[in-house]
């Protein structure tokens, strides 16, 4: 039985809240509407695209009370393209809303009251700072974004999102490569770069492949297994591997590996780990997924002893080469996060951490590898977060385990979308 009434299908209505996944809330008939382009404090009419018991989603029709941090979205295809959603609010308002969205989340899901949630921190520029890309090719060939929620791709020639040298391998590239899908990678931010220092990754389709021309590294993926994972990539030209200068520092990239999306974001996340761990000369740091070592070797370089477990193999070889290169000593540990601490936790460690930073993926650590780490004791705990909801769940579970929740600091790490990073500090 429905526990509300069907909702009409067009309404005017006052936005009053904001999702942590970009939209605006608001009330009709008693029940949430999530408004899809819409801002806290306007009133706008509203159609109704999805209506279920206790919740309904919506698209604006017209905005008729717009909110003071409305502005016009400098794409063109901003209100179908699906790899931006806030486009419509200034640089301003997306740093508050995401806080707001942080605080929030600590306050429902992870039961906190007044949580320590600093300011907002914008990073970088609003525009022109992403220098990683996958377009998909709609069936003219034409390259784009998926619109939002569907496999329709909404065809681009450059993207104000993207540094000028991706936008300027994606014009060498074109649209006629026959691909289905193509990522673009290039090794920072700097207007005057040169796209021949960029990687390009095709994913073929079933006709004949146009391989385009230029200096730049070019790799073919291999078509997906029958479980929907990639079988690998091979080289045609280059090897694959950016070098990306950060804090200092310089990290070959293997295209398989994760890695933040601009340079401004990677050095932004650097500084406020650091930060977050305080003084590590002479201690003992444990860096959790740690990925190719972003973290693992500005900890190294200010002193600490570390150990950065990682589960990629990929990710694990890029990390020991980078720890060298830069003439770093970081011991490299391949397997798998939950089991490590697990097995320290159970068979007891001589060792044992003085700070232990984790930077999981989205969907966060989860409780029982929180509660084996608490069992180890660390008397610091640096958690980086990609997920305000994941955020909110971690924290009250290390919360339950014995920590205090000291410090929470919002970057804004992806303008122009709802995506927010946050750096959480933990204490006994």
């Amino acid at each position: 039985m429905s526990s509300s009434t069907p909702l009409d299908s067009t309404h005017t209505a006052t936005i009053d809240g904001f999702t942590h996944g970009g939209e605006g809330v608001a009330r009709v008939d008693g029940k949430a509407v999530f408004v899809a382009g819409a801002l806290p404090g306007e009133r706008v009419e509203l159609r109704v695209t999805e209506d279920q018991d206790r919740w309904a989603r919506a698209e604006v029709v017209e905005v008729l009370e717009p909110s003071p941090d409305r502005v016009e979205p400098p794409c063109p295809v901003a209100d179908t393209c699906g790899g931006c959603d806030l486009q419509h609010a200034s640089p301003e308002a997306q740093v508050r809303l995401k806080t707001r969205v942080v605080r929030e989340q600590l306050e429902r899901l992870g039961r906190f009251e007044d949580p320590p949630v600093l300011p907002g921190r914008a990073v970088g520029p609003a525009l022109g700072y992403r220098a990683h890309a996958r377009l998909h090719a709609a069936p003219d060939g034409r390259l784009g974004f998926h619109a939002e929620g569907t496999n329709d791709v909404v065809p681009i020639d450059e993207c104000p999102v993207l540094t000028p040298v991706a936008n300027q391998l994606l014009r060498l590239v074109g649209s006629s490569t026959g691909a289905t899908e193509v990522e673009l990678r290039t090794d920072g931010v700097a207007p005057d770069g040169d796209p021949a220092d960029g990687v390009v990754v095709l994913t073929p389709g079933p006709g004949a492949l146009d391989i385009p021309d230029g200096d730049h590294d070019l790799l073919l993926r291999q078509p997906e297994d029958v479980d929907g994972g990639a079988t690998g990539t091979v080289a045609m030209r280059g090897d694959g591997v950016l070098d990306v200068d950060v804090a200092g520092l310089t990290f070959a990239l293997p295209t398989s590996g994760f890695f933040q999306v601009s340079t401004h974001a990677a050095e932004a996340l650097v500084e406020e780990v650091l930060r977050a761990a305080g003084e590590v000369d002479g201690r003992l740091v444990w860096d959790l997924y740690a990925g190719v070592g972003l973290l693992a070797l500005p900890l190294a370089r200010a002193g600490a002893e570390v150990l950065a477990v990682e589960g990629n193999p990929a990710a694990v070889a890029a990390a020991r080469v980078n720890a060298e290169e830069n003439g770093l000593d970081v011991t490299v540990e391949e397997g798998d996060v939950h089991e490590a601490l697990r097995d320290r936790a159970r068979e007891g460690v001589l060792d044992l951490p003085d700070v232990v930073v984790l930077d999981p993926p989205r969907t966060g650590v989860g409780r029982e590898p929180l509660e084996d780490l608490a069992a180890l004791a660390p008397p610091r705990v640096v958690l980086v977060a990609c997920d305000p909801a994941s955020l909110a769940r971690d924290a009250k579970a290390l919360v339950a385990a014995g920590y205090r929740l000291d410090r929470v600091q919002p970057l804004d790490l992806f303008p122009m979308t709802h995506h927010v990073e946050a750096v959480a500090t933990f204490s006994r």
